[in-house]
This record gives C-alpha cells, sequence and structure tokens, in this order.
C-alpha cells in the first residue's frame, strides 16, 4: 500500500501553530514598538508616518513569505520574523530606558543640606554621649541648623544646647580651642575654608561623628518654569556642584556657573561663563558681597538669583550635575577629546595634560576642569575649559557611538543630572532637530576681572580670594544676551 504523499507547503499541525504564534509576537512587538516611540512625543508627524508605513511594510513582508508555499522561503521568513521581534523588543526597551530617565532627571526634588557633626580628632565619643555636651553652629546657616537639631533631639531625646558663632573659622577655632565639644555646620559652609591656607587641612583635624541630611531651608523663591516654547529663546543656568556626595539633590558651591542662551530660531547657543570666585552681592546676603560660589550652600535658586541680579536678566531653567555624576557620565561616554591651549600639570592630582588634543576619562576631565593654579589666566581659563568639556560631552552624545553605550549612559545620567526643564520641552527641542536637521552654531564668551582679597558674606573675618568684576566684560555679556534674544546673529568676542 503505497504511503500518500503530503501536499507541498502543506505543513504539519505543529508547524502551523507555530507559524501562527510567530506571527501573532511579531505583530504584538511591532505594534508596541510603534506605541512606544510615538508616546516618547520626539517624533514629527513626519516621522511618525514612516515609521508605521516601514514597519506596516515589514509585517506584510513577513507575512508573505510565510505564506509562500516553498519551504525555503518559509524559512526566510520565520528567520526574518524572529530577527525583527528582536529588533522591536530592543527598541522597547531602549526607549523606555530613555523615557524613565527623562522622568528622573526631570522630576523636582526636595533639595537636601548635609549637616555633620564634629568633634576633635581623639575625641572617640558618639553622637548620644555628645547631647548633653555644649555645641557650636553657625548663624549664616541659622535656618538648616534648626532643621537638624530638632531631627536630632526627636532621634536622641534631650535638648541641645548651642552657641552661634558668626563665620565657619570661628566655629572651628571655638571647637579646635575646647570653648565646645561638637560643631554642627553644612559640609557647604564648612567647604568655604579650604580658600584659606590656616584652614586646608581642617577637615584632617577633626572626626566626623554623624551625618544629617535635612530638607533646605531657604527664604530663596522655588524656580517656577515658565511655560516657554520653541517660538522664545530659553535660558538655562548650568550649574557644577561641588558636592562629592552621590545625592545630586545636596546642596554646595557651585564651582560651574554658565549660562546657556538658546535660540530655535537662528539655531545659535551661547555658553555665557561667570567665574567661581566673582564677588558680587548675593541675593540672600542684603547686598554684602561674596563669592559667586558660595551662593550654591543656599541652594540653588538663590545661585539662579545672584546671577539675574548680576546680568539684569531672567533665568527660566537650570541643569545641575555634581563632581561625581560629572565624572560617571563621562565614563559612561567612553571619554572625551578635548584641544587643550596649555601644557601643564594638575595642581591637586599626578595627571599632566598636553598641548593641543587630550582624551579624557572621567577623572582625568574632573581634573581637567577644576585645575587653575597651574594655567595662565586661571580661573579665567578654568572657565574655558569647562565649556570645552561641555561642548565635547554633547558633541559626544550626538555621536552615532552614543548608540553602543546608550543604556549605561542613560542609567548614569539618572542619578547624576536634574533639571527642571519640562519634559515637553525637551520633546519639542528633539522633534524640531529631527525636523529641522543640521547642527547648531555655539558662541562662548567669559567675563573677566581683577584679583583681590576681600571680606565676604560667608566667611566675614578672614579676606579670601576672589575677581572684582571687569564691568566692561559683564556688559559685553549683557549686550550679547540681548542680542541673542533679539534674534540676532552673534560671534564672540574674543574670537
Amino acid at each position: 500500500m503505497k504511503t500518500p504523499k503530503r501536499k507541498q507547503g502543506s505543513g504539519s499541525g505543529l508547524e502551523t501553530v507555530i507559524n501562527v504564534l510567530a506571527l501573532v509576537l511579531f505583530l504584538v512587538l511591532a505594534v508596541g514598538f510603534v506605541a512606544t516611540a510615538i508616546s516618547t512625543q520626539f517624533l514629527t508627524p513626519v516621522l511618525i508616518a514612516v515609521l508605521v508605513a516601514v514597519v506596516a511594510l515589514l509585517l506584510v513582508g513577513v507575512w508573505a513569505l510565510r505564506r509562500n508555499r516553498r519551504p525555503g522561503v518559509r524559512a526566510m521568513g520565520s528567520v526574518l520574523a524572529m530577527i525583527f521581534c528582536l529588533v522591536f523588543a530592543f527598541g522597547i526597551g531602549y526607549i523606555r530606558v530613555g523615557l524613565d530617565t527623562l522622568n528622573k532627571i526631570t522630576s523636582t526634588e526636595t533639595q537636601t543640606v548635609a549637616m555633620t557633626v564634629y568633634v576633635r580628632e581623639g575625641d572617640n565619643r558618639e553622637l548620644k554621649e555628645l547631647m548633653s555636651a555644649p555645641w557650636g553652629t553657625l548663624s549664616t546657616d541659622r535656618d538648616n541648623t534648626q532643621a537638624a537639631v530638632a531631627k536630632l533631639e526627636q532621634e536622641h531625646g534631650g535638648t541641645l544646647t548651642h552657641q552661634v558663632y558668626q563665620s565657619p573659622s570661628e566655629l572651628v577655632d571655638a571647637l579646635e580651642q575646647s570653648q565646645v565639644d561638637a560643631i554642627l555646620v553644612g559640609q557647604g559652609q564648612l567647604s568655604t575654608l579650604e580658600d584659606i591656607p590656616e584652614y586646608e587641612t581642617v577637615l584632617t583635624r577633626l572626626r566626623s561623628v554623624e551625618t544629617i541630611s535635612v530638607e533646605l531651608q531657604t527664604s530663596a523663591q522655588p524656580t517656577t518654569p515658565p511655560a516657554t516654547g520653541l517660538d522664545q529663546v530659553i535660558t538655562v543656568y548650568i550649574s557644577g556642584n561641588d558636592s562629592r556626595s552621590n545625592d545630586i539633590n545636596a546642596t554646595e558651591r557651585s564651582d560651574v556657573n554658565i549660562i546657556a542662551i538658546i535660540n530655535p530660531k537662528t539655531r545659535q547657543i551661547l555658553l555665557l561663563n561667570t567665574p567661581r570666585d566673582y564677588f558680587v552681592p548675593l541675593s540672600v546676603s542684603g547686598g554684602v558681597k561674596d563669592k559667586l560660589t558660595h551662593a550654591g550652600n543656599f541652594g540653588i535658586e538663590v545661585s539662579m538669583d545672584t546671577l539675574e541680579m548680576l546680568y539684569d536678566t531672567k533665568l527660566d531653567y537650570y541643569f545641575k550635575v555634581n563632581f561625581s555624576g560629572f565624572q560617571q557620565i563621562i565614563d559612561a561616554l567612553g571619554g572625551i577629546d578635548v584641544d587643550s591651549q596649555y601644557a601643564f600639570d594638575s595642581y591637586i592630582s599626578d595627571y599632566t595634560y598636553e598641548k593641543g588634543m587630550n582624551h579624557l576619562d572621567g577623572e582625568k576631565a574632573l581634573f581637567y576642569v577644576r585645575e587653575r593654579y597651574n594655567l595662565p589666566g586661571g580661573d579665567f581659563q578654568r572657565g574655558v575649559h569647562q565649556m570645552q568639556v561641555i561642548e565635547a560631552v554633547m558633541d559626544k552624545v550626538l555621536s552615532p557611538s552614543i548608540l553602543t553605550r546608550y543604556v549605561s549612559f542613560m542609567q548614569t545620567l539618572q542619578d547624576c543630572f536634574r533639571t527642571n526643564i519640562p519634559s515637553d520641552l525637551i520633546a519639542s527641542l528633539v522633534r524640531d532637530q529631527l525636523d529641522q536637521g543640521g547642527s547648531w552654531d555655539i558662541v562662548t564668551y567669559y567675563v573677566t576681572g581683577t584679583g583681590s582679597k576681600e571680606y565676604t558674606y560667608s566667611v566675614p573675618n578672614w579676606r579670601l580670594s576672589v575677581i572684582i568684576p571687569d564691568e566692561s566684560t559683564v556688559a559685553t555679556a549683557k549686550q550679547l544676551m540681548e542680542q541673542i534674544r533679539n534674534d540676532q546673529i552673534i560671534t564672540s568676542p574674543q574670537a
């Protein structure tokens, strides 16, 4: 008896079920990928139409191959279905990572202050034993101190007795001279002593007992993002926080102070750098002048308000990164390349930099932007380096190589950046870039001044190194900002 021949192309029942499941999975992932891509709000209507058309053609093509009677053609359809299923799955994952990162960095979280209890080196008492001892606190940080004291008293019981001192140096002196047994001070306030030779090594003479994180207490009004669209100029304050903590919300001195003015119409960006030691009144100091960097100890709004006073302008948004995050971001990018104008050795590390192109990992880039002592121009050249690194990071982010590091880069961003730029405005900028294409023209400028030694609001009993503003450069900065706001094409006066 002859065995009946199987009808060509019919396949087994199991094969048919597998084919159907594969096609259903392919369809689900394809639709999911399109829906996820559209949900980002990054795509223009034209790109959405193209994406839908391409995915539809892929669906029809794979379905046609899988329905073909020839086994070889059907096998090709199966292989393509598997490949595109993986592509769509990875695509959905990549987009989700990007959206999670965007939501994280644009979330408005409470700013914090790290209030630390210090005792003299060699004093081994723990916090509970110190609660009945005399403490010292700082007058210029009164509100944050009260919040920390209340937290300590609630957790450990008792009532703290503390003497108030006018400056960080007096506070440390009181501890070292045994006038008090412990001091409670914000880490940012204590870091102001690093500019005084007599106190450079103060932390080696003290022992940290405990750090209490409290919500920042400030009289400054929270920055409310305006409803800015792409038909208006966008101003962003870029702050490089001096905190070595992994907590991006912790307040500290702001060692990088750059204003970015973005004109979507002319596709120009002005990066204006202000030296950290610029001697200006802080918005909370009642007219008393201080180093600009010290404004960061009182919160990012105070830094913004202070710069607004200096330049008679309004800043829309902020973009904050700390030194710890800065290093991680560059490492996640695989390093950056910068063109140094000088060959120099780092004053605070063992790194050496060549004149010309240097490839920098995160740590080496960190010391590149922090160096000022071994450079002609000092703090001004450091400002140049800061803007070089920002441009190098932007170049790397916009290059195709970012795709190979996308996930690690996005995950790093989540803990390193914070901004109050609305996510829908970021989406609008992305759509505009995809629609318009091309590059942006970045113009850099930095204000200058003269070095001096002056009393400051934060450290009133010592003369600190400051930079007295050169008002002509401040006036030029104001003029450049006004020109870019008026849609005029600008060039750098220092070019």
